[in-house]
C-alpha cells in the first residue's frame, strides 16, 4: 500500500510574506528618503547657522574711519569722503549717505587700505549741515569720525580738529608732546605735553587744534621715561582734507 503525503502551505503564511515584502518596499521608498531629506535639511539648517554666526563675527569685527570734506577749499561746492579699513578683515562700502540722500558706490578695502570716494555736488547754503556716513556689505553703518559738516556764511566748517594718539607700545606711562610749525622752529601747543597711563591694551589721547589756522604742519613725540619711542610729523590737510589725525606709537 502506497501513503502519498501532500503537504500544503495555508494561505496565512502566504499573506505574511508579501505583506513582508510590501512593508519593505514602502520602507525604502518612503520612510528612508523622507529621513535622508531631513538628514539633508538638518546639514543645511547647521551650515546656514554656521555661516550666519561667522557673518555675525566679522560684522562685529569691522571698523572703519570716515572723514567728510569739502573738495576745493571752504566755499566748495562739493564733498569728498575719505575712508580708511581699520581692522583685520576685507570689507566693502556700499553706499555713502549725505543727510538721508544714498549715492551707491563699490570701494572694497583690504586691511589697512584707504580710499577718497566722491566728490559730491551738494549746493551748499549757510545754515545747512550735513551727515555723512558709510553703510558695509556686511550691515555695518559708520558715521563721520570728525562729526557732522556745516556750512556757514564764511564757509565750510567741522565739529572737530583733533590729533589723535594711540599708543601700543610696551610700558605704563608715557608723555606726548605735540608741536606746531612755527616759521623755522617747532614751538608747542597749548595742551602738551599730556600724560598717559596704559594697564594692558593701548592708551589713547586726543589733541584739539581747531584754534590754529589750518592747513599746518605738526610734530608728535611720544616719551617713555627721557627716551623718545615715537617721533613723526604730519600734515592736517582741512579743509582740503580730512580734519582728523591719527598717529600710532
Amino acid at each position: 500500500m502506497h501513503i502519498t503525503l501532500t503537504i500544503r502551505r495555508g494561505r496565512k503564511g502566504t499573506a505574511s510574506i508579501f505583506g513582508t515584502l510590501i512593508f519593505i518596499g514602502i520602507l525604502f521608498t518612503a520612510v528612508i528618503p523622507m529621513y535622508l531629506v531631513m538628514n539633508q535639511a538638518d546639514t543645511i539648517f547647521e551650515q546656514r547657522k554656521h555661516e550666519t554666526t561667522i557673518l555675525d563675527e566679522d560684522r562685529s569685527r569691522e571698523n572703519i574711519l570716515v572723514y567728510a570734506y569739502p573738495r576745493d577749499g571752504l566755499t566748495s561746492d562739493y564733498i569728498s569722503v575719505k575712508v580708511k579699513n581699520e581692522c583685520g578683515l576685507s570689507l566693502k562700502a556700499i553706499r555713502v549717505w549725505i543727510n538721508d540722500a544714498p549715492e551707491p558706490v563699490s570701494v572694497t578695502l583690504n586691511p589697512l587700505d584707504e580710499a577718497e570716494i566722491g566728490d559730491y555736488d551738494v549746493n551748499p547754503q549757510a545754515g545747512e549741515t550735513y551727515d555723512v556716513r558709510i553703510t558695509t556689505e556686511r550691515g555695518n553703518v559708520f558715521e563721520c569720525s570728525s562729526g557732522i559738516l556745516s556750512y556757514s556764511d564764511t564757509g565750510w566748517e567741522v565739529e572737530s580738529q583733533l590729533i589723535n594718539v594711540l599708543i601700543s607700545s610696551s610700558g605704563v606711562v608715557f608723555k606726548i608732546h605735540v608741536y606746531w610749525e612755527n616759521g623755522e622752529s617747532w614751538d608747542e601747543i597749548p595742551t602738551s605735553p599730556a600724560q598717559v597711563w596704559k594697564i594692558g591694551g593701548s592708551a589713547f589721547k586726543s589733541f584739539d587744534v581747531t584754534d590754529f589756522e589750518l592747513p599746518e604742519y605738526f610734530k608728535v613725540v611720544v616719551m617713555k621715561g627721557s627716551n623718545p619711542i615715537h617721533e613723526e610729523i604730519v600734515f592736517m590737510e582741512w579743509p582740503n582734507g580730512p580734519s582728523v589725525i591719527w598717529v600710532y606709537a
